[in-house]
């Protein structure tokens, strides 16, 4: 589990030190918007197809030194469906900045800013996807 929590850190660090490193400001990293639709709306989508109790079972499966048996494939399920919905909500994320710019277009200068903003999203999906990815394979390689 230290493992997992450390690379796991190490992975989002490295992210924003590279878009720091170039001249992004950290900040853009953490609004509350794509944090929202990226976890939200991944998070329900998970939910309704499995329970809370299975989505503790996958967290456990995990980070257990061996997973139980009929659980581990549930969770390896799970937490595969849980990287594409990532990956789905950064889409409706972005498709919503998107709109939201097209309606609230103001000066040709603030565009540019805009349209790089609202590509906070997908990154955030996919290093909450690379996550799940990573999950799924603990899980697998445990089997």
């Amino acid at each position: 589990m230290r493992r997992f929590i450390l690379s796991t850190l190490a992975l989002f660090f490295t992210a924003i030190f590279a878009f720091v490193f170039e001249g992004g400001e950290m900040m853009d990293l953490l609004l509350p918007s794509p944090l929202i639709i990226v976890g939200c709306v991944s998070g329900f989508a998970v939910l309704a197809v499995w329970s809370v109790k299975d989505w503790g079972g996958a967290w456990k499966d995990a980070f257990a030194k061996v997973p139980g048996g009929s659980s581990a494939t549930t969770s390896a399920a799970l937490w595969s469906f849980y990287e594409k919905a990532c990956y789905a909500a950064g889409v409706v994320g972005f498709l919503f900045g998107i709109t939201i710019i097209g309606k609230n277009s103001g000066p040709m200068d603030k565009l540019g800013e805009s349209i790089a903003l609202n590509c906070i999203t997908p990154i955030l999906a996919i290093l909450f996807g690379l996550v799940a990815r990573i999950l799924r394979a603990r899980v697998e390689s445990k089997r």
